[in-house]
């Protein structure tokens, strides 16, 4: 696949436990394309949230390097972060007091929409989300759902090429996550880049172009849904959730 629009090269990020060096994350490398999905799935403790943490931002790797665009999200990361858009999702987030169209007004602003381009930027977002006929609703009126929208909206106000979505359908009715879904897709078919989270299978299993195993802070195995199954020895009419389950201990027992 061509067309890369982000790139992590051996990125690695180290802590200090009781005086002792320990490496939460090791040398990861991966590309992620336009219009592609990809997820990073292992154990608690294996290294996710450090990663995607240390890939967009919200920490300082130790070393490496992560380019967004072309453009090093270490030595320029606030013109490499308007490339992107990061949604945690949850209950929290916004001003549950203003409407939903005030809300992404403002976060325009703080991610440094240009003025000019904000009315037309959120209006955008509202209707890839299906939020237009509500926008004007005080978010405090909206469901989980609607929220969970809102968040990718929010997210997707800068116009970003590429979007990381942390747990998008966590604590949803199954209506509202067959919705959640479909959405991605669709974002995805815009040639936008999509870096997923997810504690859900089936999340991952229905989105996912390609998966990365992670145990211990480093990748493991990396490969399409049929080439994971293929590698932790499941029939091919296996789920996701059995083949991850087969392959489980050995990545818990994987240490930097």
């Amino acid at each position: 696949m061509t067309n890369t629009i982000f790139k992590a090269d051996n990125i690695t990020r180290d802590y200090k436990d009781k005086k002792k060096l320990f490496h939460a994350i090791k040398n990861i490398s991966f590309e992620l394309h336009a219009g592609e999905v990809i997820s990073f799935v292992g154990p608690n403790g294996a290294g996710k949230t450090t990663l995607i943490k240390s890939i967009s931002n919200y920490l300082v790797p130790t070393s490496g390097q992560v380019e967004v665009e072309g453009v090093d999200l270490i030595k320029y990361p606030r013109k490499a972060r308007k490339k992107m858009g990061i949604v945690f999702g949850g209950d929290r987030g916004f001003y549950y007091g203003a409407t939903a169209r005030e809300n992404l007004e403002f976060f325009a602003r703080v991610v440094g929409v240009k003025e000019r381009n904000i009315k037309s930027g959120v209006q955008e977002a509202l209707k890839t989300v299906n939020l237009v006929d509500v926008a004007e609703k005080k978010v405090s009126a909206y469901s989980k759902g609607m929220l969970q929208r809102l968040h990718i909206a929010r997210g997707l106000v800068n116009h970003p090429k590429i979007l990381m979505l942390d747990e998008p359908t966590a604590g949803l009715d199954i209506e509202s996550v067959i919705s959640i879904r479909q959405l991605v897709k669709r974002i995805a078919s815009e040639k936008r880049g999509i870096i997923l989270t997810s504690h859900n299978m089936s999340d991952i299993e229905s989105l996912a172009d390609r998966i990365f195993l992670i145990g211990g802070g480093m990748i493991h195995f990396e490969g399409s849904i049929q080439e994971v199954k293929k590698f932790a020895g499941v029939e091919n009419n296996a789920s996701l959730a059995d083949a991850y389950l087969a392959v489980a201990d050995q990545l818990k027992r994987r240490q930097v």
